[in-house]
């Protein structure tokens, strides 16, 4: 095995400074398309130097921003992302008079991946000499540069600076070659897909930084625009590239070489250490190398071997290739983990119809990227996912309302506005209570007014995809569920009820479990949280006992997960025993450990919630409640009796819900 350089103070918490391009990246949806028929587009974080803080905090390093955005709503939705992955933002600038970077970028594999930078005097490319703060730099083991941070005069000096500051501070210096002709200015302004121009220009300017160097890393285009070498490729220009290279700087490069992986060349070895590649189905190429590189980052800052270091890297670039987009596509280090341990486990198994283990990389992936939780202002960022803690005022009940109107002889109008009050209610315990994980579950159709009125909400909102009563499941409107889903705000999670018994009859069980399918599809594609209430319906409930509660949830959640089916969170009624309580969650543990476990009310009395969240919270999947009409049913039956005012409404549910609240923080 070849070690890493001696170069990384472990002392330091913080582990990269990543300075250079962030922008956003418009990804087009359709696929096997030229670029100018492309109909609708996918929004992300993108950029060199923000994919890689991206892909090493979800590696589990800690990684910083250094760049500027705009203070234009692009901006603010990269601040936002870097922040919800963990990326410290305190390098992170603003300016109001330049704007965001875009890219647009098109996927039509297996060879074009047409890309148009829209970056002309934009705001990444504002960062300052005096922005390198010396104290921040000391807590850092590395900085990562990248060559665009060199094309243009007065970021070669800002970059200059950084390097200066850094070598001060005791930093590893580690080089993207990042090489865009298009950014240099060599090609038409709308051809950001050709990758190599020769020019001495561009080799001049990379040159005189070579000898501050730590470590370098480029495809082998790039090395050749960092030696200075323009003639075709061959082994012999490779080796005089490499030569010319170490002429000049004592880092290690690391050459990319695509489908074939890396070698890494260390001064302190005669060859060049390399290890396995992966072959697989390419989707998409864009952003495989800056996967690679937070690969490679997170072997070479935790002084891994080369060869650990490579085979990270080579794991990172090929998983990335078969999804689309450059940052939500990089994987975890669990990821990364199953993806090397089981690659080789069955024949084929680089092609997409091995279900089995892509169906768990894509059960993977969806904790990644969904899985990021804020805790008192603090991202919690860790190897593993982390559960996000819900304590939801659920009043997304409809049938029951509309009863009630019945028999009182009502306009339905009464339940919209007594869902308003019960917002209220809602809202004045979380003015008073400073818990981050204070959530509302309203209906679209009795909640529109609320829905409507919550665009700027700092609390959790989830919306029923279900039709109220329906059994097998329908939805709410008669449009495609891909669309129903696509209009809503992309933090609102889904709730579905859904009625389940491993005993139903086959029809039942196919029925409900494709349209349950249809939906987790829908809710992955679209990067939406799935909360499935599990109901066993009544026909079977009634026949079983208590003591059996257990195994009745756990075996129908066994045939949800073999069906392929992932929720985020289960919502589901609370047990009278833990031995039964921890019957169903053996399940959970085999199944999907890290999921999250949401108790609903079932009407109980608010007193009944302290056993049940105590047997509840023997666990540590159980993260939260979603209780409704222990809150609000005694309420509803006086406001629809016209015994209470809307005021008194409002009062009795925030007591009510604050009872609740303290129940569960209390025990």
């Amino acid at each position: 095995m070849t070690k890493t350089p001696n170069l990384i103070d472990n002392s330091r918490p913080l582990d990269l400074i990543c300075m250079g391009r962030v922008a956003v990246d418009f990804y087009a949806e359709q696929l096997q398309s030229p670029l100018e028929d492309a109909q609708s587009f996918r929004k992300y974080l993108g950029g060199c130097a923000g994919n890689t803080a991206v892909g090493t905090a979800r590696l589990g390093l800690k990684s910083a921003m250094f760049s500027c955005v705009g203070t234009d709503d692009m901006g603010v939705y990269l601040r936002n992302t870097l922040a919800k992955e963990g990326v410290d933002t305190s390098l992170l600038r603003s300016t109001a008079k330049h704007l965001t970077a875009l890219v647009l970028l098109g996927v039509n594999p297996p060879e074009r991946f047409p890309l148009i930078f829209y970056r002309e005097n934009c705001a990444d490319m504002q960062i300052q000499a005096e922005d390198a703060e010396p104290e921040i730099f000391k807590k850092a083991k590395a900085l990562l540069i990248t060559g665009t941070g060199l094309s243009t005069p007065e970021m070669r000096d800002a970059t200059r600076q950084a390097v200066k500051v850094a070598k001060e501070c005791g930093c590893a210096i580690i080089l993207d070659i990042d090489y865009r002709p298009v950014l240099w200015g060599l090609t038409e302004a709308g051809d950001g897909e050709t990758r190599f121009v020769a020019s001495a220009e561009v080799t001049q300017e990379i040159q005189p930084f070579l000898a501050d160097l730590d470590l370098i890393v480029g495809t082998e285009e790039e090395v050749q625009i960092c030696a200075g070498k323009s003639v075709a490729d061959s082994a012999e220009t490779l080796e005089s590239c490499l030569t010319a290279i170490q002429q000049q700087s004592s880092a290690t490069i690391v050459l990319k070489r695509g489908a074939d992986g890396c070698e890494v060349y260390s001064p302190e070895s005669a060859n060049p250490v390399s290890a396995r590649s992966f072959q697989i189905e390419v989707l998409n190429v864009l952003g495989a190398g800056d996967a690679f590189m937070s690969g490679f980052l997170r072997g070479w800052l935790r002084k891994e071997s080369l060869e650990t270091c490579a085979l990270y890297g080579n794991a990172c670039g090929a998983l990335v290739v078969t999804r689309h987009g450059c940052s939500p596509a990089a994987p975890s280090f669990a990821e990364i983990e199953y993806f090397i341990q089981h690659f080789d486990d069955a024949p084929n198994l680089a092609l997409p119809t091995h279900q089995s283990f892509w169906s768990k990389m894509n059960q993977l992936h969806l904790q990644t990227e969904l899985r990021n939780v804020m805790r008192e202002g603090q991202l919690q960022k860790s190897e593993r996912p982390v559960r996000e803690e819900l304590l939801i005022l659920a009043f997304d009940h409809r049938t029951q309302f509309e009863e009630t109107c019945r028999e009182n002889g009502l306009s339905t109008d009464k339940i919209a506005d007594f869902k308003d009050q019960v917002c209220k209610g809602f809202q004045n315990v979380r003015k008073s209570n400073s818990h981050k994980g204070l959530a509302i579950l309203i209906d679209p159709e009795y909640g529109r007014n609320i829905l409507t009125n919550s665009a700027d909400a700092d609390y959790t909102i989830g919306v029923p995809i279900e039709k109220a009563g329906s059994f097998p499941v329908e939805w709410l409107s008669e449009d495609s569920l891909y669309q129903q889903l696509l209009v809503r705000p992309a933090d609102w999670f889904v709730k579905v009820l859904w009625h389940f018994h491993s005993q139903m009859s086959a029809e039942e069980k196919i029925t409900q479990l494709t349209q349950l399918k249809k939906l987790s599809e829908v809710c992955a594609t679209l990067k939406r949280k799935l909360m499935l209430e599990l109901i066993i319906p009544d026909n079977f409930a009634k026949n079983e006992s208590h003591l059996s509660a257990g195994k009745t949830l756990g075996d129908a959640m066994t045939e949800v997960y073999q069906a392929g089916i992932n929720p985020y969170w289960w919502k589901i009624t609370a047990l009278d025993n833990e031995e039964e309580w921890q019957t169903m969650t053996g399940v959970l543990d085999k199944y999907d450990p890290e999921v999250g476990v949401i108790i609903l009310g079932n009407n109980a009395p608010i007193e009944q919630f302290d056993k049940w969240f105590r047997i509840a919270r023997s666990t540590p999947h159980t993260c939260g409640f979603a209780v409704g009409r222990s809150i609000f049913w005694e309420p509803w039956i006086q406001f629809a009796e016209g015994k209470i005012t809307e005021t008194e409404v409002t009062s009795m549910i925030e007591e009510r819900y604050q009872q609740v609240i303290d129940i569960w923080q209390n025990l």
